[in-house]
């Protein structure tokens, strides 16, 4: 066949048969140069948002019927049901560009081991960082949106995700859930691995690769969900690395500048959406360039609401108001200004395409926060309040705010010490104990700043999706009401915390989840039972 495709193309162009013969017949790309496995691990990163997240969390309601956008899947995700919909911004949507972006992972360490083995792995060694840190993000990201949260009491019997190590060599692969625990520590594996071989920087695109940062920082986040003491020193240690030390080092700097008033958070709408998303702000450690409904978020029916706005903009926190600006006066169009994007056309003369969002996957902020969580966590509450006034002097409103530090006594009055405003203490008890135990008047204090601290994330990942996760670790319930459907609560221990494996991904062989109705034994054993009383809580071993 290219003996007769060389002769039609010799008698038309007079190019040689053999200058022709030395060519591929396809458009496959070899990765045989360092160059071609650094362009496919860029295309190693989940190419999507978090819409769905957004719409189960308790930071979206019922905009009601006014609203121009009623999407099937953001409707199925607020009511955390089945979402059977698999296009931008739904669980399936997620699952798949995931696993390609693993798929690119396992194809750039296979050429990887290629090189090492010719002894000329020294060209590789960055890239196979890179390649081990993209397979750990998407293997943890996946267990965070697909199994319950991570509690070592009961990971060895919770399901946890395939764990894809080799590139796929069969046409129709069948894969196993290993348990929670095993994959957290192939997780773990690859993330240690890869963090002790990555570059300080890249030239090109910096915010679009795992840098040396951007990796600490997805490691303290790793270790703050995966929890426990040693863990949450982990963390801290990851934290460190990127904000430098807590009482010598400011990070202000490495902050959006949202209170700034020469900021464009502060002025120009579509400017502030710019900035937000641009990969020049000093605040977004990695980014991908995702196909996302995240511009839309004006216009669907389920979103942050007036009162949602009210409840946690217009009341401010410490009695200061938040600098955050939002937009809309009406619940069916209400919403806060982050996310620019562009239009890509699916053809050169097409008048149709996709939207593309430049989506943060890890910021400077999370980091901030995380490391305050956890110094709370350990009862380092000094330090937690050293970050959290560096993140308050970047929020709150100048022109109504005194520029006065809050304090300990503030932390404990505002967010529960007082006996008078416990009624929101079982809101943040946990479902796993483990993360974090309020069972006893010792850590009261404890509650005070993991309350301010959550409230601090709500505000600040509010249209992100990230809050879900928060709600996730903290078994925070939620109350979803409609005006078309019943109000549902989601409550201690419901399993819909765990989206359902997507419908095709079950049709090739894999284990869906258990449901509410199908409860594992252990799941039960480490459920708590809430009883309201003076000190607003006592926790005891729920009914088997």
């Amino acid at each position: 066949m290219k003996y007769w495709l060389c002769l039609a193309v010799l008698s038309v162009s007079f190019v040689s048969c053999e200058d022709f013969l030395d060519k591929d017949p396809d458009n496959r790309v070899y990765l045989d140069t360092p160059e071609f496995i650094e362009n496919l691990l860029a295309t190693a990163y989940p190419e999507a948002d978090f819409t769905f997240a957004e719409a189960m969390s308790d930071c979206s309601g019922d905009r009601g019927l006014s609203a121009i956008m009623d999407d099937p899947e953001i409707q199925q995700s607020y009511l955390w049901g089945n979402v059977v919909e698999k296009w931008q911004g739904t669980p399936a949507y997620y699952w798949n560009e995931a696993y390609k972006a693993i798929a690119a992972a396992n194809h750039a360490l296979e050429a990887i081991e290629k090189f090492e083995a010719e002894g000329r792995g020294a060209e590789v060694r960055n890239a196979r960082g890179e390649a081990l840190l993209c397979r750990a993000y998407a293997h943890f990201m996946l267990a965070n949106v697909f199994c319950m949260p991570y509690n070592p009491e009961t990971a060895s019997t919770e399901l946890g995700i395939p764990y894809i190590t080799k590139p796929e060599t069969t046409l129709k692969p069948t894969y196993e859930r290993e348990t929670l625990e095993e994959t957290y520590r192939l997780i773990e594996q690859d993330l240690e691995e890869g963090l002790e071989l990555l570059p300080a920087s890249y030239e090109k695109a910096p915010a679009y690769h795992f840098t040396r940062k951007a990796a600490y920082a997805f490691a303290s986040r790793f270790y703050l969900w995966k929890g426990g003491n040693a863990n949450f020193l982990k963390s801290l240690q990851y934290a460190n690395k990127v904000l430098g030390d807590v009482k010598t080092d400011n990070p202000s700097s490495m902050l959006r500048q949202i209170n700034d008033p020469t900021s464009d958070y502060m002025g120009d709408y579509y400017d502030g959406q710019m900035l937000y998303t641009s990969s020049a702000e000093p605040a977004n450690l990695l980014l991908v360039a995702a196909a996302s409904n995240l511009y839309y978020q004006p216009y669907w029916r389920y979103g942050m609401t007036v009162a949602i706005r009210t409840e946690l903009y217009k009341g401010g926190i410490f009695g200061y108001s938040w600098a955050y600006q939002t937009s809309g006066g009406y619940d069916y169009v209400i919403h806060r200004p982050l996310w620019s994007y562009y239009f890509q056309q699916d053809g050169l003369n097409a008048n149709y395409g996709v939207l593309i969002s430049s989506v943060p996957l890890l910021t400077t902020e999370e980091v901030l926060l995380n490391r305050a969580e956890v110094n709370t966590l350990l009862g380092n509450y000094n330090d937690a309040l050293i970050d959290m006034n560096t993140f308050l002097a970047n929020r709150l409103n100048k022109s109504k705010w005194d520029g006065k530090l809050i304090t300990d006594v503030d932390v404990k009055n505002y967010f529960g010490m007082d006996p008078a405003v416990v009624t929101t203490w079982k809101e943040y008890i946990p479902y796993f104990p483990y993360f974090c135990d309020f069972k006893d008047e010792q850590n009261l204090e404890k509650f005070a700043y993991i309350n301010a601290i959550l409230t601090m994330r709500k505000a600040e990942f509010l249209g992100t999706g990230l809050r879900w996760f928060d709600v996730r670790r903290y078994d925070i319930p939620i109350i979803h009401t409609s005006v078309t459907h019943p109000t549902d609560t989601l409550k201690s221990g419901d399993r819909r915390r765990a989206c359902q494996i997507p419908d095709q991904a079950q049709g090739n062989g894999i284990k869906p989840n258990p449901t509410n109705d199908i409860i594992p034994e252990s799941a039960k054993n480490a459920a708590i039972q809430l009883h309201s009383n003076n000190w607003g809580i006592v926790i005891s071993p729920n009914n088997k």
